[in-house]
């Protein structure tokens, strides 16, 4: 062959990606990768682009192929921001083997790959309360444990796959984060809404009472979890590969997504009156400016005159209640 293949420089760009030789991000010297960052680097490669262009030499996958599978990809309904990712580790793997100091291959082809339109709505959906508990009552129970957990205690998807019985107070009101895709999110416990509790507990009688091991018995990680999830919620794949009305329960009720159950949980948080500060905490975020995306997402207060919240504010702590 003329040079290594496709594989093979993945390979060891993983490598030293996952040892912090190269790849680290800018303006963060001296961090590496996130846990949840390689672990997605690396099912896209072993899932995606590795069985498309594996065997292939490196040096010999022009643009114009990289363009046609982008393309294809898209044709196949493939979300943007999926396309778009395939494409960045793609891209890096290049980016690296192209530098003058290796020349493992001539040049980086990805670098004028054109994306899909994005046309993607924005995921700013969140649920009421009691649209919350309906979504989560026509689910399987086994799927249900994780969108509750988003749903009432605000969990990532990765957070949701490691947690562990171990990290959760049944007899409270408390889990713990062991590990986030942030500094700021590890190790932090979350209030947990009280609907998540019996969900919890029927969980953990149905697995036999476990000391330990993995509170999910399904996959959040792979479109499975949103595809059976929204043939329960009344809905099924058309011709077109489109999702229309299954008739099932009539009508069907709107999907939401394991992020959007996140901002849900971010939207009750602010509701019931909890500050920005504990937001932030609640939700494993770092700086106020990742925090403050949920504000727009509050329901508008039932009130007429909204200086009568401040008043009445007054009139506790005047009469020292």
């Amino acid at each position: 062959p003329a040079g290594p293949t496709f594989a093979e420089l993945a390979t060891d760009w993983l490598s030293g990606v996952k040892s912090g030789v190269i790849g680290r991000r800018r303006g963060r010297k001296g961090v590496g990768y996130s846990t949840t960052t390689l672990e997605g680097y690396g099912r896209s490669l072993r899932y995606v682009l590795v069985p498309e262009f594996g065997a292939r030499v490196a040096a010999e996958i022009d643009d114009g192929e990289w363009q046609s599978w982008v393309d294809r990809l898209s044709r196949e309904r493939l979300s943007r921001s999926r396309i778009a990712n395939h494409v960045a580790v793609a891209r890096a793997i290049y980016g690296w083997a192209s530098r003058p100091t290796r020349r493992l291959v001539p040049r980086n082809a990805l670098v004028g790959i054109e994306l899909p339109p994005n046309d993607e709505k924005p995921r700013t959906r969140v649920a009421d309360a009691e649209e919350a508990a309906e979504l989560l009552e026509a689910l399987d129970p086994a799927d249900r444990v994780a969108y509750a957990l988003a749903f009432y205690a605000g969990l990532r998807r990765a957070e949701i796959r490691r947690l562990e019985w171990q990290d959760i107070e049944l007899d409270g009101y408390r889990l713990r984060v062991v590990k986030s895709k942030s500094q700021a999110g590890t190790g932090r416990r979350p209030p947990i809404a009280e609907p998540l509790r019996p969900i919890l507990l029927n969980e953990y009688m149905r697995q036999g009472r476990p000391s330990k091991g993995a509170v999910l018995t399904v996959s959040v990680i792979s479109n499975k979890l949103g595809d059976r999830s929204r043939r329960y919620w009344g809905w099924k794949r058309a011709e077109d590969d489109t999702w229309i009305p299954s008739g099932s329960p009539s009508p069907p009720l709107e999907p939401i997504t394991l992020h959007e159950c996140r901002h849900t949980y971010a939207s009750f948080v602010m509701a019931a009156g909890y500050t920005l500060k504990e937001l932030m905490e609640y939700m494993g975020h770092s700086s106020l400016q990742a925090a403050e995306r949920y504000i727009k997402l509050l329901p508008r207060p039932d009130e007429t005159d909204p200086a009568e919240r401040l008043n009445a504010y007054l009139r506790r702590r005047a009469s020292g209640d």
